[in-house]
């Protein structure tokens, strides 16, 4: 059943990517013009999350429909509005994505400031904290467990006390901004973004299923399905773009899952390690030299390397897509300190790799 789910969604994604594309071409809206620093070459339309957003809301929505009486998922509780029954949490993931959607929907269509972009990711995480997702724990394999849920303050909330769990929450707001931030980065090269990001939920799903966790696989396969229904459009050349919407939409997913039903964060930091450490270089890069670190318009992230040494777009593509892959069928097949141990040694290969395509741009 959970394949089935996945296969709905990719049927739904590229039926509404396939709409998008057209309605988006015709009465051009939304339309990228070729920059100096881009690589397409006429005008694009930015609207793919959108279809990938509207696939994953349809099924959910469907789920809900059918089941929604019943435990539909394993890592809340049942929760009633406006006369249907759904689970809390996924309640919050639906408000959450369509929060954030809109607000990245507005500035693919317009433009907003990134003041605005860094409310809209705190916004929906806020919004998953108050229906009950978050991590009250670290699994520490060198020694005990690192508890988040020490320090609580209690807040009246429409007549209903809510405790704002300081670190734990705190730690889902960051983990929020930053993935939500690492995959809009990457979405600087076709096919990069949602590739990998199927990659993450693939992983994520198997691993769910490997300990029992149906509902989050379920989730997973849902999300994963979404993506391969667009990726028809957005692989080199892209026919159409992922835009703010589908990057942020990504990135909030990855956060969420890896979260929710115990916490998958060792494994999601393995399969999207070059992601997150390629951000946090190209953000320390640009604060050392005195820019903006989030705003800065430059070619300087890993996929921009391997196109100024010659490689093509699908090239390195292709190159960067393995790489993830390797990194997350070695999170699968490791546990406990192992799988530290390879995620430090992995980090730092990827950060020596990342000074030497640098030395090697310079050289040429």
């Amino acid at each position: 059943m959970i394949v089935f789910w996945g296969f709905l969604a990719a049927i739904l994604s590229f039926v509404f990517s396939w709409w998008i594309k057209g309605w988006a071409t015709k009465r051009k809206i939304a339309l990228v013009d070729p920059r100096d620093r881009d690589l397409h070459k006429k005008p694009t339309p930015r609207l793919g999350g959108v279809a990938i957003v509207g696939a994953f809301l349809l099924v959910c929505l469907i789920l809900v429909g059918i089941y929604g009486d019943q435990k539909l998922m394993d890592f809340g509780f049942p929760y009633k509005t406006l006369g249907v029954a759904i689970d809390k949490r996924l309640l919050g993931i639906i408000l959450a994505t369509v929060f954030i959607s809109l607000i990245m929907l507005i500035d693919d269509l317009k433009s907003l400031k990134p003041f605005y972009k860094l409310l809209a990711q705190i916004g929906s995480a806020i919004i998953l904290i108050l229906t009950g997702v978050g991590l009250t724990y670290l699994n520490n394999p060198f020694g005990l467990t690192i508890h988040l849920d020490n320090i609580k303050i209690p807040i009246q909330l429409s007549g209903e006390v809510f405790n704002f769990v300081v670190w734990a929450d705190l730690f889902l707001i960051l983990w929020v901004v930053l993935l939500t931030n690492a995959t809009n980065f990457i979405d600087g090269l076709d096919g990069l973004a949602p590739t990998l990001g199927l990659i993450a939920f693939i992983i994520l799903g198997i691993l769910s299923v490997q300990i029992g966790q149906s509902s989050t696989a379920l989730l997973c396969a849902i999300i994963a399905g979404s993506i391969i229904g667009f990726l028809p459009f957005n692989f080199p050349p892209a026919k159409m773009f992922l835009g703010d919407t589908g990057s942020m939409f990504l990135g909030l997913m990855l956060a969420t899952v890896s979260v929710i039903s115990g916490g998958k964060l060792a494994t999601l930091l393995m399969v999207f390690a070059l992601v997150i450490l390629d951000a946090i270089y190209v953000v320390v890069k640009r604060i050392l030299k005195g820019k903006n670190p989030l705003i800065t318009p430059d070619q300087t992230h890993l996929h921009h390397r391997f196109l100024h040494l010659g490689f093509t777009p699908r090239a390195t593509l292709f190159i960067i897509t393995i790489a993830s892959t390797i990194f997350g069928l070695t999170a699968l097949l490791t546990y406990g300190q192992t799988k530290i141990y390879l995620l430090g040694l992995l980090g730092f290969l990827v950060l020596y790799s990342f000074f030497y395509l640098d030395f090697k741009i310079k050289k040429r």
